[in-house]
Order: C-alpha cells, then sequence, then structure tokens
C-alpha cells in the first residue's frame, strides 16, 4: 500500500499502476500534439537584397506523410533575423522554432557586406547549439534553398552531414559559430568557413572562404587549405596530390613513361606536426618547421618503390613542393591581408608589450612578414599506381 503524505490516502499497487499509465498516457498526448504544431527549423540561408535589407529563407522537415515534399521552405526580408522568423511564423500553419538549426548559409554579397551581427544574433540565443555549422555560398541562398532538387531530401541535414564528414576527414577547417566568434574577438587571426556552390544536383564544397574581421573577402582551393592545416598544427588524416618533375625519378624520352613532363602522386594518411618560430621582430620572420609522415596512395606512372634511394628522392620532392606550395599561399594570404594561421597570435606572444595590440597594428606587420619553411617528409610505405 502507499500513503499520499498531503491527503493520506492509500492506494492499492494495482490503482496505484493504473494511475503512473494514466499520467503517462497524457504526458504522451501533451508532447504528441506540441511536436506536431511545430516546425524545427534546420537551415537558415541569409542573402542581401538591392536596397540592403536581409532576406532570411528557412527549411524545415515536413513530418506529415501526406505531405507530397519532404520539407518546407518559407522566405521572407526584413531589417533583422529575428524580424524575419516572426514573419515566417505568419506563413506557417505550425510555429517556427530554430532549437534544431544545424546550418547557417551566407549568400556571396552578404557575406562581403559583413556578417558579425547576424553570427552573434544566433550565437546569443540560448535555445541555439554553438555547435552550427557557417559556410558562405557562392551566390544566392535563395536559389539554393529553393531549386528542386530530385535526390536531396532535407537539404538541411545533407548540408550538415557533408560538412561534418569533410570536417572530420580534415578536409576543410571547422566552423561552428563558437569558432567563428573566438578567432573575430581574437586580436592576432581571422576567421574563415566552408565555401559552397551548386553544379546541377549537385552541392559542393568548392574551397574555404577567408574573412577579415566579419566581411569575407577571398575563397582558396582544398590544396591551399590542406597547406594551411600543415602550418596551422597536427595533421591526421586525409590525402594529398602532388605534380613532380620526371627527372627526379631518371626518366629518359626512351623510359615507358618518358613522354611525361610530370609525375603525379597522391599521398595518404598523413600525419604531421608543426613549430612556428618568431626569429626576427621587426619586419616580422618566422621560421616554420613541418614535420609528416605519409604513404603514397597513386602513381601515374609504374615506379618500383623498393629502392631506398628512389625513395628518398621522393620524399625530397614531395619537401621541396610542399615548401613551394606554402610560400605561394602565404604571399596570397598577405595580399589580400587575412591572417588565418594565426601568426599574428605568435607574434603577440613573443613580443613584449605587444599583447593588446590592434589587429589592423598587426595587419601592417603581416604585409612585410618573411616566411621560411623547412618540411621534412617520410614516405612510410607504399601504395598503387596507375
Amino acid at each position: 500500500m502507499y500513503r499520499c503524505q498531503n491527503k493520506g490516502w492509500l492506494i492499492g499497487k494495482r490503482g496505484f499502476t493504473l494511475l503512473l499509465v494514466l499520467i503517462f498516457s497524457v504526458t504522451g498526448c501533451a508532447n504528441r500534439q506540441i511536436f506536431d504544431e511545430t516546425g524545427l527549423v534546420t537551415l537558415v540561408g541569409y542573402d542581401l537584397t538591392k536596397d540592403r535589407q536581409i532576406r532570411a529563407t528557412i527549411v524545415m522537415p515536413s513530418i506529415n506523410p501526406e505531405a507530397k515534399e519532404k520539407m518546407q521552405i518559407m522566405s521572407d526580408v526584413g531589417e533583422t533575423s529575428k524580424g524575419i522568423r516572426d514573419k515566417t511564423n505568419l506563413q506557417s500553419d505550425k510555429r517556427v522554432l530554430a532549437g534544431q538549426l544545424r546550418v547557417a548559409l551566407y549568400g556571396n554579397d552578404m557575406a562581403k557586406a559583413g556578417i558579425g551581427s547576424l553570427i552573434d544574433t544566433l550565437y546569443r540565443d540560448p535555445s541555439l547549439s554553438s555547435r552550427i555549422f557557417l559556410c558562405v555560398y557562392e551566390g544566392e541562398t535563395y536559389e539554393l534553398l529553393t531549386y528542386p532538387y530530385k535526390s536531396q531530401g532535407n537539404i538541411g541535414t545533407y548540408m550538415y552531414r557533408m560538412i561534418d564528414q569533410n570536417i572530420r576527414g580534415e578536409k576543410i577547417p571547422s566552423s561552428t559559430i563558437h569558432e567563428f566568434i573566438r578567432a573575430y574577438y581574437d586580436e592576432g587571426i581571422d576567421s574563415q568557413m566552408p565555401y559552397v556552390s551548386r553544379k546541377g544536383d549537385e552541392i559542393v564544397i568548392k574551397g574555404v572562404a577567408l574573412f577579415k574581421g566579419d566581411k569575407y573577402i577571398d575563397w582558396i582551393s582544398p590544396n591551399e587549405a590542406f597547406i594551411l592545416k600543415l602550418i596551422r598544427g597536427k595533421y591526421k588524416t586525409g590525402s594529398y596530390e602532388i605534380s613532380v618533375p620526371a627527372k627526379t625519378f631518371n626518366m629518359t624520352p626512351n623510359s615507358p613513361a618518358g613522354e611525361k613532363e610530370e609525375v603525379q602522386l597522391v599521398f595518404d594518411t598523413i600525419n604531421s606536426e608543426s613549430k612556428v618560430q618568431l626569429e626576427q621582430v621587426d619586419p616580422p620572420k618566422y621560421k616554420v618547421n613541418i614535420h609528416l609522415k605519409a604513404r603514397i596512395l597513386e602513381l601515374t606512372v609504374p615506379i618500383k618503390l623498393d629502392n631506398p634511394r628512389l625513395m628518398r628522392k621522393m620524399e625530397e620532392a614531395l619537401e621541396k613542393e610542399l615548401e613551394r606550395q606554402a610560400r605561394i599561399v602565404m604571399k596570397k594570404l598577405q595580399d589580400l591581408e587575412v591572417d588565418p594561421t594565426g601568426f599574428g597570435i605568435v607574434y603577440k606572444a613573443n613580443v613584449r608589450r605587444k599583447e593588446k595590440m590592434a589587429m589592423d597594428e598587426w595587419r601592417e606587420k603581416y604585409k612585410k612578414a618573411r616566411f621560411e619553411f623547412q618540411v621534412k617528409a617520410t614516405v612510410t610505405r607504399n601504395g598503387v599506381m596507375d
């Protein structure tokens, strides 16, 4: 028997069980009713209109099994993102909630104008996760999200999984709200995020978008982003393709691949570490030592790699090519005046009275900085060849 302390009632075991069943049944119905009446946004896209207003386009999955479309897409224009959300509620038969938002997408023009306030609004919303992925689209997000795809299903979930698996595979840098805000307020490094494009029915990650403050400046290719990853620190997985002069392997016109001027090498399962040293203060001069281990996954010519001397030549070719690519990438970043690698943080940590140096002051020094790259490569084992 159970006694209710407030009333002194006695309830038998059977009655107590029935009471629990009744409580959970009522609770279950209430939750189901709330779920049926809400729309959970999974993706939002922001565009800049011609009159400098914000167009927001939201994507919600359709939970009605009788609905022809798998998702609902609504769009409206306003001065603020919160105001637009209120407007979209007037277009929907469900209450629009953003608690399940997974991706925030910014159109090219919107990103160039500056997206700091939009990201800050998301960051301050207690109902949202700081793990929301951010990315830039090369056109207008409205066009991307309203395109009649044949097999994408829920485009919000699709884009989240696409970005997530490429981040885990170290093809692109992680780009959550938290990471963007941290870099934005840190005077010594610039933010970056995936740069997305559409080719027909396919949505692809074209490269990495570079930011100067909260404004999108330009983008770099995945191979260039790989070089930045090597410079910044540890790289645990992934692959990289380079071209090496055929003469590196003593090929002659009479050899089977002698007509080739270059050999394509694909390295896989790369593990790397880097060390950045500030050797001179004014103008800044850095020495970057990169150590990496890799295996050869693919070759475009039939080369026997059981010869230690030939393997060392391949390692030297990889070292020289990566050093060359690093110099090219850093020159491009200096011309754009963006520092996604965080050389400014290293500078401030090693120079007295520069801990609170403003980003504008650092950019002036960054344009004049010099970089020396030294790569040490070890090919641990070889793979296959064409």
